[in-house]
């Protein structure tokens, strides 16, 4: 019986909730999969606690601990590999972060494409097989002596990669900015291929104002 002893640690604001028979399997070499024997874990955990869980899985005597990897990820969810050597390089699961400046011209207002974060996760949310979440942040000043509303940014912001054209799955970015509000700022959450590095931010065009783009590409 192989014992794992895992902490699980919220940084979020939303309670979060998964099943370990579900998203968790031993691999052994060769790359055949284990589902746990036994599961002692919560059923959630609360935002900014701390909590602890162990999963037993059998496997043959023979192998070595260090022959193992434990995958989180349901089927149908990005799944992560950990090889159990005590040293693993989880460096390509973790979220990459590029630091921008895309310049546009939108419904009369200044908008900056300040940064990107590409990640496998967001608050309570696993992405789907093949997918990651795109984080853009916004920076938009009205420089207008009236207020302008574009309305929600589920309705006129895009992600383009490839050839997928992408609706926002979150935002916190306002409907409308007061005369002369500077800096504000909000972001926009995107489901893409994981395949994808380079990618196209458009705001469609509405209200008598053309389409604005600006483009983004992480390392």
């Amino acid at each position: 019986m192989v014992r794992l002893h895992l902490q699980e640690q919220n940084k979020t604001s939303t309670r979060v909730s998964w099943i370990y028979a579900n998203v968790a399997r031993l691999v052994l070499p060769g790359g055949k999969t284990v589902a746990p024997t036994l599961v002692q874990a919560g059923a959630g955990i609360a935002p900014g606690a701390t909590q602890e869980s162990t999963l037993d899985f059998a496997a043959p005597t023979s192998m070595k601990i260090s022959q193992l990897s434990l995958r989180l990820g349901a089927m149908n969810e990005a799944q992560m590999d950990i090889p159990l050597t005590g040293h693993a390089d989880l460096r390509n699961y973790a979220p990459k972060t590029v630091n921008l400046n895309g310049q546009m011209t939108y419904l009369g207002l200044n908008w900056t494409l300040v940064s990107a974060t590409s990640q496998l996760s967001i608050a309570g949310q696993q992405a789907s097989k093949g997918m990651s979440y795109i984080i853009v942040t916004l920076k938009v000043d009205n420089t207008l002596s009236q207020e302008a509303i574009p309305g929600s940014a589920y309705d006129y912001i895009r992600l383009k990669s490839g050839s997928t054209i992408a609706s926002p799955k979150s935002t916190t970015l306002p409907v409308l900015f007061e005369a002369g509000e500077n800096g504000k700022t909000g972001t926009v959450t995107f489901l893409a291929p994981q395949s994808s590095s380079a990618y196209t931010l458009i705001l469609l065009p509405q209200g008598g104002s053309e389409q604005a783009t600006t483009d983004f590409q992480f390392a």
